[in-house]
């Protein structure tokens, strides 16, 4: 299972960077500075991260979503697309924090084109979780689930 959660954590966290950046080029909206923003969190302020540790922290975000993904399906019951949508929505929901807490320059609170953006990455990202679960999983990818 770990090798799963890494390997769905990782793709899924790519593609979503991957979509904040490209929204980032075409619309100038900073939704891709928004997800790789840390400088709010104290500690790692101090430091001047690049932007490839910023998506690996990223990632060990998404990975930490994809575990709590498969708990919730595999120990509550929960069904994949509910658990999905629901954890992906719950992470799109930082938006608002994130915005507020950022000392650098990032969309505002009230900034819709930024925020159907995030949303629709993050709805697209829950959809790629799924996918994948299916991949890893159900196909004969990495071998059956046991």
């Amino acid at each position: 299972m770990v090798v799963r959660v890494f390997c769905i954590g990782s793709i899924s966290g790519i593609a979503l960077s991957a979509w904040m950046y490209l929204w980032q080029q075409l619309t100038s909206s900073k939704v891709y500075t928004l997800l790789l923003n840390v400088d709010f969190i104290p500690y790692f302020r101090q430091v001047d991260w690049n932007e490839l540790m910023l998506n690996i922290f990223h990632i060990i975000i998404s990975w930490a979503i994809v575990l709590v993904f498969f708990l919730l399906i595999n120990r509550i019951g929960l069904g994949r697309w509910l658990s999905s949508i629901g954890l992906s929505l719950f992470a799109a929901s930082v938006y608002f924090p994130l915005s507020i807490l950022a000392k650098q320059s990032v969309p505002a609170v009230d900034d819709w084109l930024a925020i159907i953006i995030w949303y629709t990455g993050h709805l697209l990202y829950g959809l790629l979780v799924v996918k994948l679960t299916d991949l890893f999983y159900n196909r004969k990818f990495l071998g059956k689930q046991r």
